[in-house]
């Protein structure tokens, strides 16, 4: 979608004319990225085939939009929780809307301006978008295998709190 929209190569190149250690400058150039993302029309093909598995997960089913980036989990970097989800979506439009809004989030200052300090290249990270039943939860949890402080790997943390983790995933 976003190449069919002719953004794969201007998206970079906004963003890397952009000086990061301005960050007023940074927050207007990603979010006029994240404005032309949010605008682009969604392929027929793409629509239906979302249409097609949301309409398999039930009538109306509730569901979270979740991003998955390429360079989610390195050695030297990790961009977990820099990407947007969201929840309790329900309705095709509204899915797709998320969606749209997820890939966007590749794009955000804190985002652009962490691949810049470890060096990728902008033109080479990608985002997929992970879409899942929501599950009513009391209690969410995210386990680290190595300690998130220390990066001790013979250590595991688990970060949990009441209900769908929104603190946890949000760095709250």
């Amino acid at each position: 979608a976003i190449a069919e929209a002719g953004l794969r190569e201007r998206l970079p190149e906004l963003a890397g004319r952009v000086d990061p250690g301005d960050p007023r400058a940074l927050e207007s150039a990603t979010a006029e990225i994240r404005a032309l993302i949010e605008r682009v029309e969604l392929p027929a093909d793409l629509v239906e085939g979302i249409s097609k598995a949301y309409a398999e997960l039930g009538e109306q089913a509730w569901v979270a939009v979740r991003s998955s980036g390429t360079a989610e989990d390195l050695a030297a970097a990790s961009f977990a929780g820099l990407h947007d989800t969201y929840l309790d979506i329900r309705g095709l439009d509204p899915l797709l809307d998320a969606v749209r809004r997820c890939w966007a989030s590749l794009w955000t200052a804190r985002a652009t301006a962490y691949r810049r300090s470890k060096g990728f290249d902008h033109a080479e990270v990608a985002l997929c978008v992970v879409v899942q039943v929501m599950v009513p939860s009391e209690v969410s949890g995210i386990m680290f295998t190595a300690n998130p402080m220390t990066a001790a790997t013979d250590e595991i943390s688990i970060n949990a709190s009441w209900g769908l983790g929104e603190a946890i995933v949000s760095g709250v």
